[in-house]
């Protein structure tokens, strides 16, 4: 759903397995909660979209994170999620399962197992679920995870898994996005709202390779 007509990016979180925008008072869109720590909180929730981008951003005292850029009814929207997450893994590795040219609707989970969340992003078009290119049983050249020791401690690596699907994303997927980034581009740009013949000279332009 589209929470609201603007031309501004507007940027959503993941939070309680719904993607969300926190809104400082209630709207007609917004759900009220109360959040661990006893305060209430309004939230808008979304679910579906057009792919517009996909890209890495690092942050100096937070690490690196997805951002995800999607249209949705004439609004733009930024989902951001850890670089090395559940809800990166489960995108990564259904994505090139999607058809990129229609929107899709993004559904996250999360539970807890043995004192530990574990999370996920499965990803569906049509009220169907997409599921894994990348697989245990056929991996499609990803790496797997290697076990390392720091310190004395052992634990699993994603390094090389991480790199492969960044990779993957730049050459497989970002490709498939040139053609809807006539309308993302425009939102950045533009301070007005948008009008047919001016995405149809801007569309010609990217096209051409001329912007």
């Amino acid at each position: 759903m589209a929470l609201q007509n603007t031309t501004k990016l507007i940027y959503l979180n993941i939070s309680s397995g719904k993607i969300c925008r926190r809104v400082p008072e209630a709207t007609p869109d917004s759900i009220t909660r109360t959040n661990k720590n006893g305060i209430r909180v309004h939230e808008e929730h979304y679910d579906r979209g057009m792919i517009k981008d996909i890209r890495t951003r690092t942050h100096e005292e937070y690490g690196k994170f997805w951002e995800l850029y999607i249209e949705d009814e004439g609004c733009l929207y930024m989902l951001q999620f850890k670089y090395s997450s559940g809800y990166a893994n489960g995108f990564l590795k259904t994505i090139k399962n999607a058809d990129l040219s229609r929107p899709l609707t993004l559904i996250p989970y999360s539970k807890e197992e043995n004192g530990k969340l574990k999370t996920t992003l499965f990803i569906s078009q049509d009220g169907r679920a997409l599921k894994h290119y990348y697989t245990k049983e056929n991996p499609n050249g990803l790496p797997q995870l290697k076990k390392v020791k720091v310190k004395g401690v052992e634990r699993w690596d994603d390094t090389d898994t991480m790199e492969f699907l960044e990779h993957m994303i730049t050459t497989d997927i970002k490709p498939l996005l040139s053609g809807n980034l006539f309308l993302y581009r425009f939102f950045l740009l533009s301070n007005t709202n948008y009008n047919i013949n001016r995405l149809n000279r801007l569309k010609h332009c990217i096209n051409h390779n001329t912007i």
